[in-house]
C-alpha cells in the first residue's frame, strides 16, 4: 500500500550500457580509420565528441551513485564498472590523438587487427554487462583469454616489425619507428584497461548471478 513511499533503485544498469555503447562506438571509429585512413579526420571528431559524452555520462552515474539509498548490485561493482569503461574511453582516444596527428603515409597491419581484436573484446563486456543486469550466467572468461592471447602475438609481432633492422635506415625510419612505437604503446595500454574492465565484469557476476 505505502510502497510508492519506499526508496527506489536508481536505473544504473542502462547508464552503464549507454557508457559501454559509446566505449563500443569508439573502438569502432578507432577501427574505421585504421581500414580507411581517408577517413581519420571525420574518426577523430567522432571519437572526440564520443568521448565528452562519456565525461558527462561517467560523472553523472557518480552522482547519482552517491545519492542513491538502494542500488542493483554493490556499489562498489557500479564505482568499478564506471570508472574501467571510462578509462578505456580514455585510452582509445590517447590512441586516436596519436594516430591523428602522427599522419602515417601507411598503416601496418597488426595494428589494424590489434584495433579489431580491442572491438571484439569490448563485444563480449556487452555481452557480459547485459547478462549481469538480468542476473543471467554471461561469463565470457575463456573468450575473452584466446582474445587477449591473440593480442599478445600480434603485438609482439608488430613491434618486432617497427624494430626490425633495415640497411641505409634514414632519420625519417628512426621517427617514423619512435611514433609507431608510441602507438603500440598506447594500444597496449587500451588493451589492459579493457581486460581489467572484463575481469570486473566477470567478477561481478560471480558475485550477483
Amino acid at each position: 500500500m505505502f510502497s510508492f513511499l519506499l526508496p527506489k533503485s536508481q536505473p544504473f544498469f542502462p547508464l552503464l550500457k549507454e557508457q559501454n555503447l559509446l566505449l563500443r562506438e569508439i573502438g569502432l571509429h578507432v577501427v574505421g580509420m585504421l581500414e580507411n585512413p581517408q577517413m581519420k579526420d571525420q574518426a577523430h571528431k567522432e571519437i572526440a565528441l564520443l568521448e565528452a559524452q562519456g565525461d558527462k555520462l561517467h560523472a553523472k552515474i557518480l552522482r547519482m551513485l552517491s545519492r542513491a539509498f538502494i542500488t542493483p548490485i554493490d556499489r562498489e561493482d557500479i564505482l568499478r564498472i564506471n570508472q574501467e569503461q571510462e578509462d578505456c574511453m580514455d585510452c582509445l582516444q590517447r590512441l586516436d590523438t596519436r594516430l591523428h596527428i602522427f599522419e602515417f603515409p601507411r598503416i601496418r597491419f597488426p595494428m589494424l587487427q590489434l584495433a579489431r581484436l580491442a572491438k571484439d573484446m569490448l563485444d563480449l563486456t556487452q555481452i557480459m554487462l547485459d547478462g549481469l543486469s538480468q542476473r543471467r550466467d554471461c561469463h565470457k572468461t575463456h573468450a575473452f583469454r584466446d582474445l587477449r592471447d591473440e593480442t599478445d602475438m600480434v603485438m609482439a609481432t608488430g613491434l618486432a616489425e617497427v624494430m626490425d633492422d633495415h640497411a641505409n635506415l634514414t632519420s625519417q625510419d628512426v621517427l617514423s619507428a619512435l611514433k609507431w612505437s608510441q602507438c603500440y604503446e598506447r594500444m597496449d595500454i587500451a588493451l589492459e584497461h579493457i581486460n581489467t574492465l572484463a575481469e570486473t565484469l566477470d567478477e561481478a557476476v560471480l558475485k550477483h548471478v
